[in-house]
């Protein structure tokens, strides 16, 4: 029997950190390829899964959230004799879907204020005649290119929170799954 992966919740959120949320695709990639290996399902595609998050920027991800949410806590946990009466599956899908809802106003602000940002800064770098000597001794024109990194930061920040709570709900229950068969073995 395949069994999949126990990943460190941490190990996860510096890994979507890091790889400025680009592990949030490898880890939709290969949980959909270990609950393949499981079920021995034959309508589970992990590149099609993988395709179809990409193409739509994390739209479609919500859908596979509740997919594979009852999937896993359905399927996997009968086929372990798991009776797991807390089907989470909708919970996840709701929490992606707000976090979704909050977190798309947010980004779409804080991208306006990159743009004024950087739209601020390059205007006194081209007004300073692109002097940075010049643009040190102003701090307002510091203030704002200092503001823009940060906002930046936060909009990075904001985008892998967003994608890494659904994963940790899902994973939690991937990593019991995967202890309780191993235990049995």
């Amino acid at each position: 029997m395949n069994i999949g992966a126990v990943r460190s919740i941490p190990a996860m959120f510096v890994l979507n950190f890091i790889t400025l949320g680009i592990y949030h695709y490898y880890w939709v990639y290969y949980v959909t390829l270990e609950v393949e290996k499981f079920t021995k399902r034959k309508d589970i595609s992990p590149a099609l899964e993988l395709l179809l998050s990409i193409m739509t920027c994390n739209l479609y991800t919500i859908y596979w959230y509740n997919k594979y949410g009852n999937i896993i806590y359905k399927e996997i946990a009968l086929k372990i004799d798991e009776n797991d009466k807390d089907n989470k599956s909708q919970i996840i899908m709701t929490v992606s879907i707000i976090v979704l809802l909050a977190g798309v106003p947010i980004i779409g602000i804080l991208c306006y204020v990159l743009f004024f940002g950087l739209l601020v800064s390059g205007m006194s770098l081209v007004y300073s005649d692109f002097n940075f000597i010049e643009l040190i001794d102003n701090p307002e024109a510091l203030l704002i290119f200092f503001g823009t990194i940060l906002v930046g930061f936060i909009i990075l920040f904001v985008i892998i929170f967003s994608l890494l709570i659904p994963d940790i709900i899902m994973q939690k229950q991937l990593n019991s799954i995967w202890e309780k068969i191993r235990t049995k073995k």
